[in-house]
């Protein structure tokens, strides 16, 4: 009988995936001649759930929901033998994404969400008859924060993060790193 595993203590919860990347070289006529291990790749996503409950205000209105996902751009130089850690892996172009749903209209071209101002991208204001005005807002931030690693992620880091927000829940982060290893 298989022995049954139960998740991690109260408060938080993980994910781990694991990828094996591959190069498959062909031969002379175009066919592929072997499947050549180049590196894996492991990425952990942990989640925490705080002590903070319900939206933050934004704007001067009520959010329902809003989340906020940091996230950089990955460049990896493969490795020059099978199996082995890549030689060089580095993050650029951290960023951050926002969306929110707030009652009432929402016009302005900017808006601060946990201290950090970000450009509006779109609103999509919902007028129903018998409810509330509901705006949905999306925005961007160029620049550094969600403790990101920018720069060298040969020996892992953190490549995302997000913290999302509801009016009938606690706060909750996620971050995700990634380690690479031979085979």
């Amino acid at each position: 009988m298989a022995t049954i595993t139960y998740g991690s203590g109260a408060g938080f919860s993980r994910s781990t995936s694991k990828t094996f990347e591959y190069i498959a070289p062909q031969d002379k006529d175009g066919a592929v001649a072997d499947n050549i291990l180049k590196y894996t790749r492991t990425e952990t996503t942990t989640e925490t759930v705080t002590t903070t409950f319900g939206a933050p205000e934004i704007g001067g209105e009520d959010a329902i929901s809003a989340s906020i996902t940091w996230s950089v751009d990955e460049v990896i130089v493969d490795p020059s033998s099978a199996g082995a850690v890549p030689p060089a892996a580095r993050t650029y172009n951290p960023r951050a994404e926002a969306s929110a749903t707030v009652l009432g209209p929402f016009t302005a071209s900017t808006f601060s969400l946990d201290g950090t101002t970000f450009e509006t991208l779109s609103t999509e204001k919902a007028e129903t008859a018998g409810d509330v005005v509901k705006t949905n807002i999306r925005g961007v931030y160029y620049g550094t924060g969600g403790s990101l690693t920018v720069g060298s992620i040969a020996a892992g880091g953190t490549i995302r993060s997000e913290k999302r927000w509801s009016n009938t829940d606690f706060l909750r982060t996620t971050a995700t790193t990634v380690a690479f290893a031979g085979s």
